[in-house]
């Protein structure tokens, strides 16, 4: 088994062509354990021990089905043809079972100018309803106040609306004459982004 897997020329060359540049010593008369052992041992060396592992099972098998059509099929074996083959297998397999990770950076909260409030707004609906909440915070990021309310529909696009709204009402009963409001509905913001002044009450409308 170690001739066939280890050491003959066929394997030989296979396990070279592996990215990690460790392949079994000819004539070394190690066992196929000791060669597994081995490959696990490079994880205390910092190697991806998993996708070392998965290359070595794509060379065992490319070995096994090569010397099955050679048995059965009189097929001869050709090194570089079974070298690509297993670069291909890797690859595809590599993309599925390690997808690459994803770094999202969290939202950030951004503060408004000194003087002003910054309140953001969002509606989230459940069952038969939704509910609606606002927070307002100063240039400090110091909590002002938070208000939340229950509405008896579950349009989202409504609920974005109303939850501005709630906003400005919550604001302008707090005496407020200069506020930011945020909210995540493009269309909502975008309807009321040119900005509202109501006296000396300004409101400029930002999405995140």
């Amino acid at each position: 088994m170690e001739d066939l897997f280890l050491y003959c020329n066929f394997a030989y060359h296979l396990w070279r062509s592996s990215p990690w540049g460790v392949y079994p010593i000819l004539n070394f008369g190690g066992q196929a354990w000791d060669w597994v052992k081995f490959l696990w041992n490079l994880k205390a060396s910092g190697v991806d021990s998993d996708k070392l592992f998965l290359y070595a099972s794509v060379i065992v098998d490319t070995i096994w089905r090569t010397r099955n059509d050679q048995v059965h099929n009189s097929k001869s074996n050709n090194i570089l043809t079974a070298i690509d083959s297993i670069s291909h297998c890797y690859t595809n397999y590599v993309a599925c079972l390690f997808p690459p990770m994803l770094h999202v950076a969290p939202p950030a909260w951004t503060p408004p100018p000194e003087d002003w409030i910054k309140i953001n707004c969002d509606a989230r609906v459940g069952g038969n309803s939704m509910c609606i909440a606002t927070l307002a915070r100063n240039h400090s990021g110091n909590i002002l106040w938070a208000v939340v309310s229950r509405l008896g529909f579950r349009d989202p696009l409504i609920g974005e609306a109303a939850a501005c709204c709630l906003a400005l009402d919550s604001t302008r009963f707090r005496g407020h004459n200069f506020v930011l409001v945020e909210n995540d509905s493009e269309m909502v913001i975008n309807a009321l982004k040119d900005g509202l002044s109501i006296g000396a009450f300004q409101v400029l409308w930002i999405l995140p």
